[in-house]
């Protein structure tokens, strides 16, 4: 038997103040980095994508810091514990005819969010699948939700379509 479900959960959705300056110093640095091909590892991105982690935190550039601790400091305003943030966090690009297959965040994380950086004519919106919910895709616009939400993102109808995406793993921290 399947059951489908529709969630009720929230999803925030938030506009950077100062978007366009961040977006362009962002997509400069993104310019200077090699994204690599979903065809050389297993991912739900079918594009192209770069991972923040391990050997590569060194390149994280500062931009990327800012919008993970904006993330935070939404996040932190609704906690009324003291917590610990671990961010894992990549930049993805996709251009004509390329997508990100449905998929979750649900053993991975507490929250993730999309950031979009460049979004030209024709950038396809984020779909969390079970509500049919779409969030149009507008550059300086980040999106916040829980992780277990299923979500992908239909067939791109541009070039050059690039956000940041995190997941966000909370902790409280212990009383001293």
């Amino acid at each position: 038997m399947k059951i489908k479900c529709r969630e009720n959960i929230k999803i925030e959705v938030h506009h950077h103040p100062h978007y366009q300056s961040l977006n362009e110093k962002l997509m400069n640095d993104f310019s200077k980095i090699n994204f690599y091909s979903h065809e050389k590892i297993q991912t739900n991105i079918k594009g192209n994508q770069f991972c923040f982690t391990g050997d590569q935190r060194s390149l994280k550039p500062n931009g990327v810091t800012l919008i993970e601790n904006w993330a935070k400091q939404i996040l932190q305003a609704k906690l009324h514990v003291s917590s610990y943030f671990n961010f894992v966090t990549w930049a993805a690009r996709l251009d004509r005819d390329q997508e990100t297959l449905e998929h979750d965040h649900l053993y991975y994380a507490t929250f993730s969010f999309v950031y979009f950086v460049n979004t030209p004519k024709g950038a396809s919106p984020l779909v969390f699948s079970t509500s049919g919910r779409k969030v149009k895709a507008q550059p300086g616009k980040l999106v916040l939700f829980p992780a277990p939400l299923r979500h992908k993102v239909p067939v791109n109808k541009c070039d050059n379509r690039v956000t940041i995406a995190s997941n966000i793993t909370i902790t409280e921290k212990e009383a001293a």
